[in-house]
């Protein structure tokens, strides 16, 4: 037995000392990058990535946008100072935060937009009441509830691909305050 265990003892040696003269950082592969997490839970996707839609109107700028028309007070991140249709990779998980220093905002789905242009609704018909945590951004009556300056959602999920339009219960009809997102 003992004459088995040796040859390993020597393996295991040699290994260890290769690795201890390494320069790298501990954890970082040579290539110098982290590995990818694998999630085996079957409700996690792997290859989701986070994802912050911004809503602000005071000091937005709206955007236009040929098929859709004008869209205002929703943006990618929270930095924008113009608004823009947003697409969000499908799969994501989405957080929604208002960074308007003074106003409330919702994050209301207002239907399908279609591939070629919104038929925004004339006033606002979406909901204010807050959806469930992991809810998907395309479910019906979708929203994330009233968001007060400074304050982000729930975490939400992208995983049915499409158009979708959105607006703010608050600043719909008096602002015009919309926006699409596309997910893809």
């Amino acid at each position: 037995m003992r004459a088995h265990l040796l040859p390993s003892l020597a393996l295991t040696a040699t290994l260890l000392a290769g690795c201890a003269g390494a320069t790298q950082t501990a954890g970082t592969p040579s290539g110098g990058t982290m590995p990818q997490t694998v999630a085996f839970d079957e409700h996690l996707q792997p290859d989701a990535t986070n994802f912050t839609v911004g809503i602000r109107l005071t000091n937005e700028l709206p955007g236009e946008s040929k098929p859709y028309g004008k869209v205002l007070a929703y943006f990618k991140g929270t930095t924008s100072k113009k608004s823009k249709v947003i697409t969000i990779p499908l799969g994501s998980t989405v957080v929604f935060q208002n960074v308007d220093s003074q106003l409330p905002h919702t994050g209301s789905l207002l239907g399908d937009a279609g591939k070629k242009s919104a038929p925004w609704p004339s006033s606002f018909d979406g909901s204010e009441t807050a959806a469930k945590a992991g809810s998907d951004i395309s479910s019906t009556n979708f929203s994330t509830g009233v968001l007060s300056p400074g304050t982000s959602s729930l975490q939400y999920t992208a995983n049915v691909p499409g158009f979708y339009m959105f607006g703010c219960f608050f600043h719909y009809d008096s602002a015009g305050m919309r926006d699409v997102i596309i997910v893809k």
